[in-house]
């Protein structure tokens, strides 16, 4: 007969636990396309829990009979599949008497909302351009051997090395200038503890009265053998990345399209920083004229007026000559609008002046939401259009959402997001690592 140990209740208690957060992340990814819709993330203070509503999964049990059941065992009334021990809930739209089904609230923070949505995602092209690295100190490492250095950074190993190398070299020495055989010499040597000198004239004067078998060698110093640890400030290099955030807040911009441009541009910056421990994020604004603004005013500015995309591209062509010359930073360029520009092909030049400099990629987000796409303002209007005649794209869909890609020569992607089910998917088209790549 087998002896089945059975395992220990804290272990089994340690699996379960472990098994139900799992199941807690699986429903939550489902659920990712309605989470990073969610306007109150975009306004979170740090360390905030997210909850997610999940349904509970009951346990089936049995029932010890209540005396009026008929006895024995089989399928009873009701047909395979229907819920047992519980009666559904009213009809949509009344108010029912029975119970319905039980949710709980799965409790995420945000760095965990990020996680499950981060697999296979990251900058493109950042490993195709030639490395921009600046140096981070992280501390003192060992670079070397030298002969001079403070006693507690003594290399006894080298020195012991050293001394050894020494003893050979007295050894010779004496030999060479007695005549007499290697045995004797290390006797007079270990007489002498280790002076050539006296050892020579114990030599000489017949005066030796060390007795050995074989050689032992041992170090012996002088200031000349002395070994010390080199130490050195010790730095890595870290990728030297910008992503320049540029956002319309016109007056043709809504509520909703603001919105979900602020949502985009919030989850693309929580996603570097979280991959990228070193990265700097600049934003900008513009409406007839663009400006830099802090990332607090970035995400609450509320603006008015014209539409003069190309004043966006020019402030951050400004920035690479003056601060991110691209032969030292790794450069992103994200903007997104709702297309509506007064020189759209004005605009055009100025991102054509960008890819030129040799940018690693620019991305442009078109809002375009469903409820809006009506009248004059057409889905093929403004810079949309312009961007694909002027640079020869051409349209596709990839998870439902409308985009053009350029080639590996030009890194410029453009997505129409269209409605909050479109926000995953181009965040995931726009840190897609493997663009580009042959």
């Amino acid at each position: 007969m087998p002896i089945i140990v059975s395992e220990p209740s804290g272990e089994r208690g340690r699996k379960d636990a472990r098994r139900h957060r799992e199941k807690h992340r699986e429903a939550a990814k489902e659920k990712l396309p309605e989470l990073i819709a969610n306007e109150n993330i975009i306004t979170q203070k740090e360390g905030k829990i997210y909850k997610i509503p999940i349904k509970i999964l009951d346990i089936p049990h049995f029932r010890p009979s209540r005396g009026d059941d008929p006895e024995g065992l089989g399928q009873g009334p009701g047909e395979p599949g229907d819920a047992i021990g519980r009666r559904p809930g009213g009809k949509a739209g009344t108010a029912g008497q029975e119970p319905g089904e039980d949710y709980l609230d799965a409790e995420f923070e945000l760095d965990e909302i990020i996680e499950l949505m981060l697999e296979d995602l990251g900058l493109p092209n950042l490993e195709e351009k030639e490395v921009k690295t600046f140096a981070v100190e992280i501390g003192w490492k060992i670079t070397g051997i030298i002969r001079s250095g403070p006693w507690p950074l003594r290399d006894m190993r080298a020195t012991a090395k050293e001394g050894v190398k020494r003893f050979w070299q007295y050894l010779k020495f004496l030999e060479l200038e007695t005549g007499k055989d290697e045995l004797t010499c290390f006797r007079a040597l270990k007489q002498a503890q280790g002076i050539p000198n006296e050892a020579l004239e114990i030599l000489n004067k017949d005066q030796l009265t060390f007795q050995a078998d074989k050689i032992e060698p041992w170090p012996i110093f002088t200031n000349d053998d002395l070994r010390f640890k080199e130490i050195r400030e010790d730095a890595e290099n870290e990728s030297n990345a910008v992503i320049i955030a540029m956002m319309d807040v016109s007056g043709s911009m809504s509520d909703m399209k603001k919105y979900m441009a602020r949502a985009m541009l919030f989850w693309l910056k929580e996603f570097i920083n979280k991959l990228y421990s070193r990265l700097v994020i600049r934003f900008v604004i513009h409406h007839s004229t663009a400006k830099i603004v802090s990332e607090e005013d970035f995400f609450r500015t509320g603006e008015s007026g014209g539409t003069n995309c190309y004043t966006a591209y020019e402030k951050a062509n400004n920035l690479i000559d003056t601060e991110y010359p691209v032969n030292q930073w790794n450069i992103y360029v994200w903007h997104f609008s709702d297309g509506d520009d007064n020189n759209a092909h004005r605009t055009a030049e100025e991102l054509k002046k960008l890819l030129d400099r040799g940018v690693n990629m620019v991305g442009y987000g078109e809002i375009k939401p469903d409820s809006e796409n009506h009248g004059w303002f057409q889905m093929d209007s403004g810079i949309w259009k312009t961007f694909q005649n002027y640079f020869g794209l051409k349209e596709s869909k990839d998870s439902g959402v409308t985009m053009m890609v350029g080639d590996k020569n030009l890194p410029l992607l453009c997505v129409r997001i269209e409605n909050r089910e479109h926000i995953l998917p181009s965040l995931k088209a726009f840190l897609r690592k493997d663009r580009w790549v042959e």
